[in-house]
């Protein structure tokens, strides 16, 4: 497998990152990658639990918490003697949580186009700050144009061989909002219905959406 975090960093796609932080409260991150070989709805579940459990997946969400300017989980990945290895022995702490499933479930284009508009303008939103409809399609038209193409915006991009689904957020370690117990670092999900991951792929090309909104 292979970033593409290079092809992230476009102005659509950051002001959608940015609008989905504003309304959830989120740290929201998109990461894209090569699998090497096309998913398919069949092998897409597989291809999941490797990239998960890689030093790739680890990397890239180091690097897009870095350049989304929220540095949650740098320090600790970054520094091996920081909270969660205490001892201090060299080995990195993993963002992975223990016995996750990650679960892939299929969407339909338009569920997942709902879920886009879904949290610009419905999501828990603590601040109370969602968009108004007409402004939200804005936003996301344009996301859907840069990472699925001309036709993302049109309804067409199944037709083009994109493909998408949900993937159950429990693959991360939680920052146990929710639970008072104490957090595990790294966190990222809260544990709410905020939590969120989407996964959508065209051949070899996939990416994956995550927002971690806390109230």
């Amino acid at each position: 497998m292979q970033s593409l975090s290079a092809e992230v960093e476009r102005g659509a796609i950051d002001r959608f990152l940015s609008a989905v932080d504003v309304v959830m409260n989120s740290n929201t991150l998109l990461l894209k990658a090569d699998a090497g070989r096309p998913l398919t709805v069949d092998n897409r579940q597989g291809l999941l639990d490797a990239y998960l459990r890689s030093d790739l997946f680890e990397r890239m969400m180091r690097a897009a918490d870095r350049q989304r300017e929220w540095y949650n989980l740098s320090d600790f990945l970054d520094d091996p003697d920081e909270i969660g290895n205490p001892a201090g022995d060299g080995a990195r702490v993993g963002l992975l949580r223990e016995g996750c499933r990650a679960t892939v479930t299929a969407l339909r284009e338009e569920e997942f186009i709902e879920r886009l508009h879904w949290m610009l303008t419905e999501a828990p939103s603590p601040y109370r700050h969602r968009l108004p409809v007409d402004e939200a399609a804005g936003i996301v038209g344009g996301f859907l144009r840069e990472v699925l193409g001309p036709a993302g915006s049109g309804g067409r991009a199944a037709g083009q061989g994109w493909q998408f689904a949900s993937v159950e957020p429990d693959f991360l370690r939680s920052t146990e909002y929710y639970t008072d117990e104490p957090p595990l670092h790294p966190a990222y999900f809260d544990g709410s219905v905020s939590d969120t991951a989407a996964l959508f792929h065209c051949g070899p090309v996939f990416y994956l959406l995550l927002t971690n909104g806390s109230p």
